[in-house]
């Protein structure tokens, strides 16, 4: 299976962007990461967000994975009992999931609602689609 994942955080966004990276590693193969996009924070006021999406496959189920994202997000601090919409250390969403025959299993609807998550999946699926045509 291949997935994309969104990650954010405009608390300490670098340190925890380079944390989770790091731990994506780990239970990802054939990873690929987008650009940083900053973004301003939405639904409150805060600091800006840092946002990328990162790709890879793994023989998880898309549960067994979430669980381990929210592991990470727990390892970099993450505050569950903090409203939706506030700051925070880190947020991993699995946003768009592909079976081996390139069949789509589930994308989110934070797609099509925020560039946040769009853009830099649009810049991981062209560079994707360019290096299947070479």
């Amino acid at each position: 299976m291949k997935y994309f994942l969104s990650l954010g955080s405009n608390i300490e966004a670098e340190k925890n962007l380079d944390f989770a990276e790091k731990e994506l590693n780990k239970i990802l193969t054939n990873t690929k990461s987008s650009s940083i996009y900053r973004t301003k924070a939405e639904g409150f006021e805060g600091d800006d967000f840092l946002n990328s999406i990162i790709s890879g496959d793994s023989i998880e189920s898309f549960d067994e994975l979430n669980k381990k994202l929210k592991s990470i997000e727990d390892a970099a601090g993450r505050n569950r009992s903090a409203p939706k919409f506030s700051a925070r250390t880190l947020d991993i969403d699995i946003v768009l999931q592909i079976d081996e025959d390139e069949e789509i299993l589930f994308e989110s609807d934070e797609i099509e609602k925020y560039t946040f998550v769009s853009e830099p999946l649009k810049e991981l699926l062209k560079w994707e689609q360019k290096n299947l045509q070479e």
